[in-house]
């Protein structure tokens, strides 16, 4: 059986334009480019930039016991 609702909680009830609230188109699109436009690219600073330094690699070596261990190499 369904269930009946009674008059007085529909009157306290907000209407329909109070809960749902639209945001305007533009505020979706904010923050793109228009079709067609190229965004310009960031600079590459130092922290972006290849290192200049060489970098630092662990590689295992076995040594003339046959024990392996860690070995730092420069590349």
């Amino acid at each position: 059986m369904a269930r009946k609702v009674s008059e007085a909680s529909l009157s306290t009830a907000r209407p329909v334009s109070t809960r749902r609230r639209r945001r305007p188109s533009v505020a979706r699109t904010r923050g793109t480019a228009p079709m067609g436009m190229t965004l310009p690219q960031p600079r590459e600073t130092e922290e972006t930039a290849a290192p200049a330094r060489p970098l630092l690699r662990w590689v295992l070596t076995t040594d003339d016991n046959g024990r392996t261990r860690p070995e730092a190499r420069w590349q």
